[in-house]
């Protein structure tokens, strides 16, 4: 079995990975292998390849997370594997308008109670927040409209790769909770 330690680079952002795609995709030697996002952020997995009856095992330094591109393996004339980050539907949260300072600062505090008070995990890119759908949209909907945070729109829309679905996605102290169970007094 192939044991992958590291990834040596990325065809998205580096331009020598870029090319030798290209000439490996030209020659029918490029596989993608497909990741969810919570695959994506693990350092142990196994993953099948496609192509092949084999799986290739994941075993890269703790923390460090698979982004779109990622280039995972690579055999001059033989073989490149590359991720390929599934798409996957996310509630996105924005403000509707610019407020003052103390204003959007006690709007973020609000909407980072609702979520965080969810135990759902969020990530913050270009003004917007992403909130995976990880239960029922409505019972997300619902929690939404009980807090009712002015100046806040929500929407549903499946994002792929890039940025949005690439990276790190943390509750706010970023830490996951299927350890930790409590109750919370409202």
């Amino acid at each position: 079995m192939l044991v992958i330690n590291q990834i040596l680079g990325n065809i998205n952002t580096d331009e020598k990975w870029k090319e030798l795609y290209q000439v490996m995709r030209s020659e029918n030697h490029v596989h993608t292998i497909m990741f969810t996002r919570k695959e994506s952020e693990r350092s142990r997995l196994y993953k099948k390849l496609p192509g092949f009856d084999e799986e290739i095992g994941i075993n890269i330094k703790r923390g460090t997370i698979l982004h779109d591109g990622d280039v995972l393996y690579y055999k001059e004339g033989e073989n490149m594997f590359v991720v390929d980050i599934e798409a996957e539907e996310m509630m996105v949260l924005h403000f509707v308008e610019k407020f003052h300072e103390d204003k959007m600062l006690e709007l973020a505090v609000k909407l980072g109670h609702a979520i965080g008070n969810q135990h759902w995990q969020m990530k913050v890119v270009g003004g917007k927040i992403y909130v995976p759908i990880m239960i029922d949209k409505k019972v997300m909907e619902s929690v939404m409209k009980t807090h009712n945070i002015p100046g806040v729109k929500y929407y549903f829309e499946e994002e792929v790769g890039g940025q949005i679905l690439s990276g790190e996605y943390g509750h706010l102290q970023n830490t996951s909770h299927n350890y930790h169970h409590h109750q919370h007094k409202h």
